[in-house]
């Protein structure tokens, strides 16, 4: 893991604005306490809702070193 992390804004504009509709997120390119990760999914689900964007699947797997988080969006 390196030391600099992606910019949440980016990952919430995508979620929101992109063509995309699955997403893939490794929760340790935006957190640097994977502990923390629980915090990071609560506040982009809010921000999603406020979007009035649906969350239609999420999936979270952790690991020793990283969480995933899988999420399918209805925009």
């Amino acid at each position: 893991m390196d030391n600099f992390l992606k910019d949440q804004n980016v990952l919430i504009f995508d979620l929101i604005f992109g063509d995309k509709f699955d997403f893939k997120i490794d929760i340790s390119d935006y957190v640097s306490d994977i502990y923390k990760y629980e915090d990071f999914i609560d506040d982009i689900k809010m921000i999603l809702k406020r979007s009035k964007v649906k969350i239609i699947s999420n999936d979270i797997k952790i690991d020793s070193k990283t969480a995933i988080w899988e999420l399918k969006v209805k925009k």
